[in-house]
């Protein structure tokens, strides 16, 4: 970004501070940053804080501008926060992030904002203050949820994001000590519901669950329970995990939390396996991987096996699975594409779902991250309109977004019927390479290029070994061999 004639003022000011503070990280090179004193490298980072504090603010009201303006719609997605997670190649989770910081500041903590430029607050203690008014904005009064920045704000100083998060904890228990009164019961039109009734309201609201990939082979899940749900959990792995009886005096060397770890995926297995679920897409609910054949074989030379949802299973974890698993071959070409079926059928058949889920793995949307289980397979030869084939290769995956993306344009200015823009909107087509592609309206690009979705395709490229150059050019005086 480089300031240009005509720029507006802000913009123009950022992207000169921009090249300035490029200009000072080429200048402080590991050669350099030595000749600092100690008291000019505390005042670096101390300025270097204040810097990203005032950044900070700007891309605040930034962002709630562009989720106001709706830019996520006219670029064609569902959202704000996927929209700015393509922009600045921001993981979804810190994509809404900024996203609810930028919403709840905007309207409840603009005095955070404020603090926040003036270098009195840094990232992430504005973030813990945004996350603390989330939490009392559904119990509090617009005078509490004031006074409770004001409180967050006066004891920020000197306090760690953790200590700022306790103290906002605090005041949610405070204001909401009993629990928000539940909904008009007709069998207690008075209100006077009991404490217990009250109290049971504030955990249905507070309820919540969360599994995060961390990258490692592991996964984080978070969440708090009902007293029902956890009672629940409990009576379900409490007798897994107990230990195992001594094999030859040897204990069982597992810790109680890992213990608990393989009851979980023991119960899932036999529910999977045995429970009464209904089906999706004409199979019942099962665990999804993809594997080349080599890999099933055990050579050791091939990828990762992955799941649907993008996890990496090794060779004899899936050989494991594979033991007592129903297997569907899909013979496909180098580059994964599969099957046909014709046009007696418009719905996808079990096993055109597999080719379909091995080949997209979720929906083909660019940015979105919805797996296959969340999707519909869409006619790229429209059904009902075009006659389309029910074959895989002229069908992909997309969300339900995403196929009102495809059958109609949200732009309407001026407003028609949905019937007058069928077709107006995006389109897919199948490249040359056997994967299908996204394309844009005019009104999105003029250019109308064709767009993938790069989540994906990292997923399916990662189960291919790049195949071998068969004859590798020779060298000659002018192209020097290859090291």
């Amino acid at each position: 970004m480089s300031a240009g004639v005509g720029m507006q003022p802000a913009l123009a000011t950022i992207a000169g501070a921009v090249e300035d503070v490029r200009k000072v990280a080429a200048m402080l090179t590991a050669d350099e940053v030595w000749t600092l004193t100690d008291a000019d490298l505390e005042l670096m980072v101390r300025a270097q804080s204040e810097l990203d504090s005032a950044v900070a603010a700007v891309g605040v009201r930034a962002v709630r501008e562009a989720d106001v303006r709706g830019l996520s719609l006219q670029d064609g997605k569902i959202s704000t926060a996927v929209w700015l997670g393509q922009k600045l190649n921001l993981h979804p989770v810190e994509a809404r992030q900024r996203v609810k910081d930028a919403d709840i500041l905007s309207r409840k903590g603009t005095a955070t904002v404020e603090a926040l430029a003036d270098g009195k607050l840094n990232r992430d203690q504005a973030r813990a203050v945004a996350r603390s008014l989330r939490k009392i904005e559904p119990v509090g009064s617009a005078s509490e949820l004031a006074k409770a920045e004001t409180f967050l704000l006066a004891k920020s100083h000197g306090a760690d994001p953790g200590a700022i998060l306790r103290l906002g904890k605090h005041i949610e228990e405070v204001i909401d000590e009993d629990g928000k009164p539940p909904a008009p019961d007709p069998d207690d039109p008075t209100g006077d519901a009991p404490t217990e009734s009250k109290r049971a309201a504030r955990a249905q609201r507070k309820r919540s669950l969360t599994i995060t990939d961390l990258g490692n082979g592991l996964h984080r899940i978070r969440g708090e329970l009902t007293d029902e749900v956890a009672a629940l959990v409990k009576a379900a792995l409490d007798p897994l995990a107990a230990p195992r009886p001594a094999v030859n005096g040897v204990r069982d060397e597992r810790s109680a939390p890992q213990r608990r770890h393989d009851a979980l995926g023991d119960v899932f297995r036999q529910f999977l396996r045995f429970g009464d679920l209904p089906p999706s897409h004409g199979v019942r609910p099962h665990l999804h991987v993809t594997a080349t054949v080599e890999t099933m074989a055990g050579d050791t030379g091939h990828p990762f096996a992955r799941t649907a949802t993008g996890e990496d299973l090794d060779i004899t974890t899936v050989q494991r699975i594979a033991c007592d698993a129903g297997i569907t071959p899909i013979v496909a070409n180098t580059l994964g594409v599969p099957l046909a079926m014709g046009r007696e059928v418009r719905t996808a058949t079990p096993a055109q779902w597999a080719a379909l889920v091995a080949r997209d793995i979720g929906c083909i949307g660019e940015g979105c991250t919805r797996p296959a289980a969340w999707c519909e397979a869409h006619h790229i030869e429209w059904w009902d309109r075009d006659e389309g084939p029910t074959d895989v290769d002229k069908m992909a995956l997309v969300c339900s977004h995403e196929h009102y993306l495809i059958r109609s344009s949200p732009r309407r200015d001026p407003p028609q019927p949905l019937t007058a823009l069928q077709g107006k909107g995006w389109g897919v087509r199948m490249a040359a390479d056997g994967h299908p592609e996204m394309i844009p309206p005019k009104w999105v690009d003029s250019e109308q290029k064709p767009r993938r979705n790069a989540h994906w395709q990292l997923i399916r490229n990662g189960l291919k070994v790049p195949p071998e150059d068969p004859d590798p050019p020779r060298a000659t005086p002018d192209t020097p061999p290859r090291e």
